[in-house]
């Protein structure tokens, strides 16, 4: 049996959370209409993908050198805290109350910043989107501006230039 594309698992599992909230607040266990939603990414680690040995990973999140070859062959390699993790990153919108609402899934070397858009599908307007400096781009608070949703996002400090308290 052929695995399904990564458009048609996107749409599955997007079908699948909106039935699942559904259900959820016609029984009264969540809000209809949140006035926040919560964005972040997790690296999500394939199975054996433990940095065994020193690697060196290129841009492109591929290894560079000799090292045991994956068998998940879209996974990418990312550094997070000092240690070279393999896998996925899970981008994910949850409502104020922690309800998730939409997911995506890259390979772990995927810049964060590239994939706000898609997870803010469907907000209504005037939702404050809170997500961390990861997200933070003129192109997303340009599509936030856009779509009539209030900036939540965290501000990155540029080189030379700190951030102020304002």
């Amino acid at each position: 049996m052929p695995l399904p594309q990564p458009a048609e698992q996107d749409n599955t599992l997007s079908e699948l959370l909106k039935l699942i909230n559904r259900q959820l607040t016609e029984k009264g266990l969540k809000v209809e209409k949140a006035s926040a939603a919560v964005v972040d990414a997790t690296i999500i680690q394939t199975a054996g993908s433990k940095q065994r040995q020193t690697i060196e990973v290129d841009e492109e999140g591929q290894i560079s050198g000799q090292t045991t070859p994956s068998k998940d062959s879209d996974a990418r390699w990312i550094k997070k805290n000092g240690l070279y993790k393999l896998g996925y990153k899970q981008h994910t919108r949850t409502d104020a109350e922690g309800y998730i609402e939409k997911l995506h899934i890259t390979p772990a070397n995927a810049n964060e910043c590239k994939h706000l858009s898609p997870l803010l599908e469907g907000l209504p307007e005037g939702t404050t989107v809170y997500a961390d400096k990861g997200y933070d781009s003129a192109e997303n608070r340009q599509h936030l501006k856009e779509h009539q949703l209030l900036d939540g996002i965290m501000r990155k400090a540029c080189r030379n230039r700190p951030l102020t308290e304002a």
